[in-house]
């Protein structure tokens, strides 16, 4: 996993502004011109190489970096030094992730799901008031690599994982109130509040959430190996991990 590429995770949901802020009231020096303009070329190149097809979708080293950059402080913490056990590690993570979410969306075409346009405008018009000016927005989307049209499917595509999700897992897994209410009775002391003993009803969210999560992950598992199954995955990330590794 190569922590210090210039290629970031793309999260949208919380964007920190203040860089983009000085930014509109500082020009760029010519070596940070030079900079940006590299970081715009190695993303260009970026996504014109496969690292895997889902049943003939491609998924991009563009999207496997920025898919790893996210994972990446789930092994590396600060000051933490990366190994080659890590580095697979994260990218087998990433890659994962990545085809289990595109087998999600086709799996909710296939469905009939669909995102409302107004659902996606909403998120777009929230990132547009977080960054305050469109030059900011702008801005924000260039370092990122993305046009107007990507960052609109990229949501719809979040959007849709999201609701198959949602009605593949989720949805199917239920917990009998009977067991509930025994699980209770037989763990009533290790229940307590700030004011002492918990009731049912105190005690019963953190009750749930404790049995409904093992079943959520099987639920999740099973659903994901069915798709795989049914899928043609095809892996060819050895010369694109090699790319990656020579812009370290």
């Amino acid at each position: 996993m190569m922590i210090g590429i210039v290629l970031s995770a793309i999260v949208f949901s919380g964007i920190s502004c203040s860089k983009e802020k000085s930014a509109e009231k500082t020009a760029l020096s010519p070596e940070r011109a030079k900079m940006f303009e590299e970081h715009k070329k190695g993303i260009s190149e970026s996504k014109k190489t496969i690292v895997a097809k889902v049943n003939g979708v491609d998924i991009s080293m563009f999207e496997l970096i920025s898919e790893m950059n996210a994972v990446a402080p789930k092994y590396i913490k600060p000051g933490q030094k990366k190994t080659p056990e890590i580095d697979a590690q994260v990218r087998k993570e990433a890659l994962d992730r990545l085809i289990y979410r595109e087998l999600a969306v086709q799996e909710a075409v296939r469905q009939g799901l669909m995102v409302s346009q107004e659902k996606i405008d909403q998120e777009i018009k929230k990132i547009r008031a977080d960054l305050k000016s469109e030059e900011a927005y702008q801005k924000n989307l260039a370092a990122r690599g993305m046009t107007e049209a990507e960052l609109k499917k990229w949501f719809e595509r979040a959007f849709l994982v999201e609701m198959i999700t949602e009605k593949e897992v989720f949805d199917k897994v239920k917990i009998d109130p009977n067991l509930i209410k025994k699980t209770y009775e037989r763990e009533k002391a290790s229940y307590k509040g700030p004011s002492g003993q918990m009731s049912f009803e105190e005690a019963k969210p953190a009750i749930e959430e404790k049995l409904m999560t093992p079943r959520i992950q099987k639920r999740e598992d099973e659903w994901v190996d069915k798709m795989k199954k049914n899928a043609r995955i095809e892996i060819t990330l050895g010369k694109a991990a090699k790319a990656i590794q020579s812009v370290q």
